[in-house]
């Protein structure tokens, strides 16, 4: 009796308790991230892991004031940038799923290739090409290299996908007259819901937190995302880091609800992809 007992503690409770330390090490600095964006500096040296009172509001104020542009700024460019890559990756992805071509494994191969440039070789090389095109300081000059590595991934997931898709509904979809067009956009676009919501979250991560590039490429704060302008927030020295971790706060709060609407389609997108191929 005792020792199935033990091992019914060590079959279940060990797994869940593991699973609980590491919820709480991913989950706390969330947790004292908000705590101290209540905090005064004073507060934030005296006691940084738990509430402290009196909370202080008005560190949100000071962050909204400065940050309100930089989210906008940040919700264009992101919003620019998963659009541009999911018509990029359907679009290739598509024809490499469908099609057969000379050349065809050598071009899906030489896409997934970008995936292995590391950003900081093409970093300079990218400046120039964005700069000579007169897209410093510009929203798209934020957006058009970023895509293309998003592209790559992209049409490496959705590929697959693709490829999983039921051949008699789109050999009937022909059959019935559709051309390429519509059966893109009628047929196996919206067949991919899971995985264009799949790659919509993973791209718009990727833009939303998005640091070096738009610090290289923009100037001053009318076109710089809110991840570059919190870097210089200007803060009264009694908030100390106070209004910062406010806006850090707000800032997350759109990456969050894109995340919440979109969470079921996301992890079955995940799922399929898993399965699929």
């Amino acid at each position: 009796m005792e020792k199935d007992l033990k091992n019914i503690i060590l079959g279940k409770g060990l797994p869940y308790t593991v699973l609980a330390i590491l919820a709480f090490i991913t989950l706390y600095p969330l947790f004292m991230l908000l705590f101290g964006s209540f905090k005064h500096q004073l507060q934030l040296l005296q006691n940084p892991w738990f509430f402290t009172f009196p909370m202080h509001f008005s560190n949100y104020t000071i962050a909204v004031e400065q940050i309100i542009r930089p989210i906008f700024n940040s919700v264009v460019v992101t919003t620019l940038g998963i659009t541009f890559t999911l018509i990029g990756a359907s679009l290739a992805s598509y024809v490499f799923a469908i099609y057969k071509f000379p050349g065809k494994t050598f071009f899906y191969y030489y896409i997934i290739f970008l995936l292995m440039v590391p950003g900081f070789v093409i970093l300079i090389p990218q400046f120039m090409v964005v700069n000579n095109l007169g897209m410093f300081n510009t929203y798209l000059g934020q957006v058009f290299p970023p895509v293309a590595n998003n592209i790559a991934m992209g049409t490496l997931l959705m590929t697959t996908f693709f490829r999983g898709l039921s051949k008699s509904v789109i050999e009937s979809a022909q059959i019935e007259g559709c051309n390429e067009v519509q059966l893109l956009t009628r047929i196996v676009l919206p067949l991919s819901k899971p995985i264009l919501a799949t790659i919509s979250i993973t791209t718009g991560l990727v833009f939303w937190n998005n640091f070096i590039w738009p610090l290289v490429i923009t100037q001053g704060d009318r076109v710089a995302p809110v991840i570059v302008v919190i870097s210089r927030l200007r803060v009264p020295i009694v908030e100390g880091l106070g209004p910062v971790f406010a806006a850090y706060v707000v800032a997350a709060l759109p990456i969050l609800i894109l995340f919440a609407f979109a969470s079921k389609a996301f992890v079955a997108g995940l799922t399929a992809g898993a399965v699929k191929g």
